[in-house]
């Protein structure tokens, strides 16, 4: 069943390859649940959350860690591609907002995106 609402893709950043074999998201379930319940393996992958809005938002790219057992790193993409905010959460957060709007969410385990910084320029290849 989760193959038919995912696809899989590469991220890269700065023409490095980051995640070999992302998930991205492709409707409301996998956008509301994110990685919730999700094992080291999943989380390792990494997962894509490409927020069903036309411009860059605040309180939409909202996420939480409820039912979340790992730490994990989590970008904040906004329409241009460019990585605008990261935060390491630790398991049972109830709510992060990010201070600035975003298009699109990358989680994925804890330390996978100590290199990337603020305004990295983000690819996804599908």
């Amino acid at each position: 069943m989760f193959l038919l609402i995912l696809s899989v893709a590469k991220l890269l950043i700065n023409n490095n390859v980051i995640l070999e074999d992302m998930k991205i998201a492709k409707n409301p379930f996998i956008l509301a649940i994110g990685l919730m319940f999700a094992g080291k393996k999943r989380i390792a992958r990494g997962l894509c959350l490409k927020l069903p809005v036309e411009k860059d938002v605040i309180f939409g790219a909202s996420v939480t860690m409820l039912f979340c057992f790992y730490s994990m790193d989590i970008i904040f993409i906004n329409s241009k591609n460019r990585v605008v905010e990261k935060v390491c959460l630790k398991p049972w957060v109830l709510t992060y907002t990010p201070k600035n709007p975003s298009i699109m969410i990358i989680e994925s385990n804890k330390g996978k995106f100590n290199d990337i910084n603020i305004g990295d320029l983000i690819k996804i290849k599908e």
